[in-house]
């Protein structure tokens, strides 16, 4: 495992490459980033680098539920038609790009106006237990680079890059959307970039994390040690149903001086913990507050959070 970053390799260890008991198949995935066709979509291959599948659509169709597998990719790019979409009645799946040295993370890139993944329970069936970690990763337009519809419970999204200048333009990072209950959700490491990009490339327009209103309703889980650079509208915008979920140790360069554009709680959240995060804009304090929280005084718990150099309470608003 020459050449990964120890922070990295501390990871990876309990992904499948140094496998403890209960790990299922691992499969790989060499899409060809340089031009050269390097992988074949065969059944019964993929279980070796020597045999690696093409796609990460295919390796899905490989995988059984139930079973802990692993999809490992190295030298992807546009392979994979947009968005790969999780197969019906798979749980227990972890997608994991092997990044470079410094953690330099595997870019994906759409090939149209959709999202990168999408886990969508309302078509497939409920989702459990989905890990996608160590890429970097575009969406559409009008889209979020991963998108949750309906019953992910369990999902966990980590150590990704959203909005980089490699990869196509993208709405959100990720983006909650639809009708359903998800559960124990957990978004950590990640990074979310809002004024990155070359030629209208890249940078996220709207949303790091955002959940629309009306959609899936969050229960527990966290948002946890994330970076936000300038996201427009807003780094973390949960404008629905959210329970009893952590926001904690999130560093945020907001895009704008505006109320609420760091982290946004909506009328219907409850029994959520806000502590440790760190906001600002430029080189001095803000004016306008970018902790909003519209449930009521004391629906929500708020601690140690700052503003610039100076810890801040929220705008509560009713």
């Amino acid at each position: 495992m020459a050449g990964f970053a120890p922070e990295v390799l501390s990871k990876l260890a309990g992904m499948g490459l140094n496998a403890p008991m209960g790990i299922g198949k691992k499969f790989f995935v060499n899409g060809g980033a340089d031009g050269v066709t390097h992988g074949h979509d065969v059944a019964g291959k993929g279980e070796s680098i020597a045999t690696a599948f093409l796609s990460i659509t295919f390796a899905l169709t490989q995988c059984v539920a139930g079973r802990n597998d692993y999809i490992f990719c190295f030298n992807v790019w546009n392979q994979d038609a947009s968005p790969i979409s999780i197969p019906s009645g798979l749980n227990m799946i972890h997608i994991i790009g092997l990044q470079l040295k410094g953690g330099s993370s595997l870019s994906l890139a759409t090939t149209g106006d959709t999202p990168m993944f999408y886990l969508n329970t309302l078509v497939t069936g409920p989702l459990a237990d989905i890990e996608i970690a160590g890429f970097n990763m575009g969406g559409g337009a009008t889209h979020g680079c991963i998108e949750l519809h309906g019953a992910c419970d369990m999902a966990w999204i980590h150590d990704c890059i959203f909005g980089h200048a490699w990869v196509p333009l993208s709405q959100d990072g990720i983006r909650i959307a639809s009708v359903s209950n998800s559960q124990g959700v957990i978004i950590e490491d990640n990074l979310f970039y809002g004024n990155s990009g070359l030629a209208g490339q890249g940078k996220l327009t709207r949303y790091g994390i955002g959940q629309i209103a009306g959609s899936a309703p969050l229960h527990g889980g966290a948002i946890r040690r994330n970076r936000f650079i300038k996201c427009p509208t807003g780094a973390i915008n949960l404008a629905a149903q959210v329970w009893e979920m952590v926001i904690e140790d999130n560093k945020i360069s907001c895009g704008a001086d505006a109320l609420g554009n760091a982290i946004t709680l909506s009328p219907a959240t409850a029994s959520c913990l806000v502590a440790r995060n760190e906001a600002n804009r430029g080189q001095a304090i803000m004016v306008n507050n970018p902790y909003l929280d519209q449930a009521g005084a004391a629906d929500n718990d708020w601690m140690s959070n700052e503003l610039g150099l100076v810890m801040h309470w929220p705008t509560v608003a009713v």
